[in-house]
């Protein structure tokens, strides 16, 4: 099971090659372990059913929240890019079980 997801953010240049813009590593678990335990969410209302902290261990910008939005469990993440001097990645992640 995927537990972590690096990846690279590159910029997009017409005329010459694509340059990184710095790296973000996202731990997948909180989105897992939050989506596993509720089971089918469609069977719930919009809620908050999870949480990954902002931490010294992680490039959180903030505290990162899992809802149940419209039956689907879905995370909305903000993170420092890595090995770069600044800048920062939104993201949101939707769990999509292999069942569908």
């Amino acid at each position: 099971m995927l537990e972590c997801g690096r990846q690279e953010v590159f910029d997009h240049d017409t005329f010459s090659a694509d340059d990184i813009m710095g790296e973000a590593e996202v731990d997948l678990q909180p989105l897992i372990t939050a989506a596993m335990a509720f089971g089918d969410p469609g069977m719930f209302g919009n809620m908050q059913i999870g949480k990954w902290l902002k931490s010294h261990d992680n490039a959180l910008v903030k505290d990162s929240i899992i809802n149940i939005e419209d039956g689907k469990v879905k995370q909305e993440i903000s993170l420092k890019l890595q090995n770069v001097e600044c800048g920062e990645v939104d993201l949101e992640l939707e769990w999509i079980p292999l069942a569908q």
